[in-house]
């Protein structure tokens, strides 16, 4: 059924792509804050279009699965936010007439029987004029758009919905502290001349203590991007016979390309060795 599911997913995202140079398809839509795009995919849709032969039209009906379909957290992209965020709602085409927003809490893909339950009322969120929308963590949205038939000869027409959902990014103070929510485990850990110029600026102002990145273990997109690296630290007021510690320094690098401390967690490799052990 998973399987099913990616393979529907990927046909919407190429004719998705198609949708861009013509009329076959619903145009794509994108939310847009401050330059970081999300994409919600087109899932189903019944859609009539000119062929451009005299008075042809033709119609193509594309059904996927429900929004809350719990197939549909395993299947789509994910949007990690920390808080609620505002996005510019934009179309690569024209515009539709109407369009309602549904959305659920992510609850409801383990909780079937109770799908009204996790629902919030549907709005309208813009007639042609183009909008905002504020998204929440934890949610899934079902944005349903309406193109209304016209006296135009070459106006395509139709309904289509495009399902988008988010995740609370979570982050824990402390030692420790634990960050979850879409981090990419990095394939090539080494520490070249980007990723160091990076690191040198987010620990400017650390004090006390001598800090040496020795491998990158990953990245996480938010309103930015997040780094994690392990280190080698010593104190900057010990011998030179003083034994290294290591830590996870996890920063944080904005938009504008500041870069700052989120956290340092102790990391005990004595502690992982546990393998064999009663």
């Amino acid at each position: 059924m998973r399987f099913i599911s990616v393979l529907l997913v990927s046909i919407m995202l190429l004719m998705g792509v198609a949708s861009a140079s013509g009329v076959e398809t619903p145009p794509a839509l994108t939310l847009n804050n401050s330059g970081i795009i999300e994409t919600p995919i087109t899932v189903n849709y019944s859609w009539s279009y000119p062929t451009g032969k005299s008075d042809e039209w033709s119609g193509v009906e594309a059904c996927g699965m429900a929004p809350t379909d719990p197939a549909v957290l395993d299947t789509f992209p994910q949007v990690n936010l920390l808080e609620e965020e505002i996005y510019t709602i934009e179309w690569n085409g024209n515009p539709p007439d109407e369009l309602i927003v549904f959305s659920w809490d992510i609850g409801v893909f383990t909780d079937q029987e109770h799908v009204d339950d996790h629902q919030q009322n549907s709005e309208i969120v813009v007639r042609k004029e183009g909008g905002t929308i504020t998204l929440k963590p934890d949610r899934v949205y079902d944005f349903q758009a309406k193109w209304l038939q016209t006296e135009s000869e070459n106006q395509a027409y139709g309904l289509a919905n495009y399902y988008l959902v988010t995740l609370q990014l979570i982050m824990e103070d402390g030692p420790g502290m634990t960050m979850t929510g879409g981090w990419s485990p990095s394939a090539d850990s080494s520490i070249n001349a980007e990723r160091l110029a990076v690191f040198e600026k987010g620990i400017a102002s650390l004090d006390g203590a001598v800090t040496v990145p020795i491998a990158y273990l990953g990245s996480q997109v938010v309103a930015g991007t997040n780094h994690a690296f392990l280190c080698q630290t010593t104190s900057a007021y010990s011998g030179t016979e003083a034994a290294p510690a290591y830590v996870i320094v996890y920063l944080y690098e904005d938009l504008q390309g500041n870069v700052s401390i989120l956290n340092i967690a102790d990391f005990d490799i004595g502690s992982l060795c546990t393998y064999g052990e009663e």
